[in-house]
């Protein structure tokens, strides 16, 4: 007989019962070959008294395999393996036993993006490269909205039938939104609600980009943007970004050259560095749309956060005829765990990246749209974003002061106009890597998306961040510079 005492394991700390673990253990005996099919187990109380257990627990496993149909039970002569049970022939140093192997055993997709973890240590401070700060986020007034919904059994009865094509509460408040705070004129057939700004930009690269097709971005840029741009079949060419924005004579020099279908666009904040696309490259950018017939995509993802002067409208609001596709977030306005986001553009365009969210996601989330809908309706989301905007300039001012206090020898930087983060440069006698590595030591945790080795520059969040977390974070700036010696 087998020594099954040794060959069967029991996990106390597991939440697993014991009679559910002994008849796993049983079917990988059998499915790896070591118990054939026809064999005639122990019965329930040799196994029992083999593995110093209750008679009972192993007749609860005996039978949840019987169910299964790995064994069977013959009157008066007791348990066997199922003999038309079929084990796959894998050779033995193929397999990897009940868990899942490192590596798959077929070859994957081509072309799949790869990405660094967002967060590369953990600590007390957490710096990240410009995202809101939850903390200060209405989740309490979104609740009782949740709460209101959910008490009334029409609304959640409502819940099932949400379509992404259709108006919905959450579309029908936006449009009112857009239009009184960024001039964009739109009804609800231009505008699609996502799950975030990102999966917009690669709905809308589903939907546009066929094999082979050129797509302009701006260098440095949003490195996620390009990822999926090219993901969807695009081929992408970089455009130098300087002080006023993407060179728009450089995108008419390209084009001059080959078919370009497409360019992405952040105008109001570039990421990472922060620069405003100038009112005079925007027209430009715009006529030579008209004349190369392109689309631009409007990546606009904080528009609500500006705090030296007037925003610049976004290029949706110009006269542009359908070429200006906008993409804008509502996780920044709120929290980054909010996970919406919306596109306006024309109606053919959202009837198709809704037929493609259709293939991965049957409808988004109604109940938290009504509820974040309500927030606009009743002025909770506006109090909100007046609030934070007064907090966050607050905290960009006092992060520049420690800025100039501590960093002014070893950094450049531009007080940028508005966003949640500040863009710097070290001078070339410093290494970013190795100052975001001691940061690490110093128990601040860094999201990988601050650091661009590259250019030797940190995209440095202050929206989430007090002022002692900016005066330790600074701190420990100063400090790894000072080890340089």
């Amino acid at each position: 007989m087998l020594p099954y005492q040794t060959l069967i394991s029991i996990d106390p700390s597991s939440k697993r019962a014991v009679y559910e673990q002994i008849a796993m253990c049983l079917v990988n005996l059998i499915n790896s070959g070591t118990i054939p099919a026809g064999t005639k187990l122990p019965s329930s109380r040799m196994l029992a008294d083999l593995l110093q257990l209750h008679r009972k627990t192993i007749v609860s496993a005996y039978e949840e395999l019987i169910i299964q149909g790995w064994i069977i039970s013959k009157n008066k002569s007791g348990y066997y393996v199922n003999s038309d049970i079929l084990i796959a022939d894998i050779p033995n140093k193929t397999v990897s036993g009940p868990r899942y192997p490192g590596k798959s055993p077929v070859s994957l997709k081509n072309r799949i993006p790869q990405f660094a973890d967002n967060v590369e240590s953990f600590g007390d401070i957490f710096i990240d490269d410009g995202l809101p700060d939850s903390r200060m986020a209405p989740y309490k007034a979104l609740l009782r909205e949740f709460k209101s919904l959910t008490d009334r059994d029409y609304q959640l009865r409502g819940a099932n039938y949400g379509s992404a094509y259709k108006s919905s509460r959450l579309k029908d408040t936006l449009v009112s939104h857009l239009a009184g705070t960024r001039g964009i004129n739109h009804s609800v057939s231009n505008i699609f609600i996502t799950n975030g700004a990102q999966m917009g930009i690669y709905l809308l690269g589903k939907a546009l980009i066929n094999a082979g097709d050129v797509y302009l971005v701006g260098s440095p840029g949003y490195r996620i943007a390009t990822l999926s741009l090219e993901a969807n079949g695009a081929r992408v060419i970089e455009i130098p970004v300087d002080d006023y924005g993407i060179d728009v004579e450089k995108i008419a020099e390209v084009c001059e050259q080959v078919h370009v279908r497409g360019v992405y666009v952040i105008p109001h904040h570039h990421y990472p560095t922060t620069v405003t696309l100038s009112p005079e490259r925007r027209i430009r950018l715009l006529s030579l749309a008209h004349t190369y017939n392109f689309v631009i995509i409007e990546d606009d993802y904080d528009y609500d956060f500006h705090y030296s002067s007037a925003p610049y409208l976004p290029m949706a609001s110009y006269n542009h005829g359908g070429r200006v596709i906008y993409i804008g977030s509502l996780s920044k306005c709120f929290s980054s765990s909010l996970r919406l986001g919306f596109i306006v553009g024309p109606d053919d365009l959202i009837n198709a990246i809704a037929a493609i969210r259709k293939t991965i996601d049957i409808r988004g989330d109604v109940l938290m749209e009504h509820a974040v809908a309500a927030l606009f309706e009743n002025g909770e989301m506006q109090r909100h974003l007046r609030k934070s905007a007064k907090t966050y300039k607050e905290r960009r001012d006092y992060m520049c002061m420690q800025l100039d206090t501590y960093l002014r020898h070893y950094v450049s930087y531009q007080v940028p106009s508005g966003g949640m983060a500040v863009w710097m440069n070290f001078n070339s006698n410093y290494d970013v890597g190795r100052i975001v590595s001691s940061l690490k030591k110093q128990g601040i945790a860094c999201s990988s998306n601050i650091l661009f080795s590259d250019l030797n520059g940190l995209r440095l969040g202050f929206a989430s961040l007090n002022f002692e977390e900016i005066d330790r974070s600074i701190n420990a700036i100063n400090t790894a510079v000072q080890q340089y010696g």
